[in-house]
């Protein structure tokens, strides 16, 4: 029971993983990228973020039954850094839009 559990844990956090290294292109894209893309960039950003936030509520929901307290509490700070990461992303990629003018 307890590894079907860390594999249904894993796979979001993979997920979030991922997720999390795209944020480095869209920051650069929000630099450098068509300005009349910018509408686009937002709501790739905010998917983006949302898809991780979404992604941590999978591997938050089985945690609590985990027995491995050193597999959980890793998880879970691995799990909140990449959240915080995504939220101020986010805003760094917005930020840097609005300051955009061409």
């Amino acid at each position: 029971m307890q590894e079907g559990l860390k594999k249904a844990i894993n796979v979001p956090l993979s997920v979030m993983r991922i997720s999390d290294s795209c944020w480095e292109w869209m920051i650069e894209v929000a630099k450098v990228g068509n300005i009349s893309s910018k509408s686009d960039l937002e709501v790739g950003a905010k998917s983006l973020q949302t898809g991780i936030w979404g992604a941590s509520k999978n591997v938050e929901i089985n945690l609590p039954q985990i027995e491995d307290e050193k597999y959980k509490n890793e998880v879970m700070k691995e799990s909140e850094e990449i959240l915080k990461r995504a939220d101020t992303s986010l805003n760094e990629v917005l930020s840097i839009l609005v300051g955009r003018t061409a």
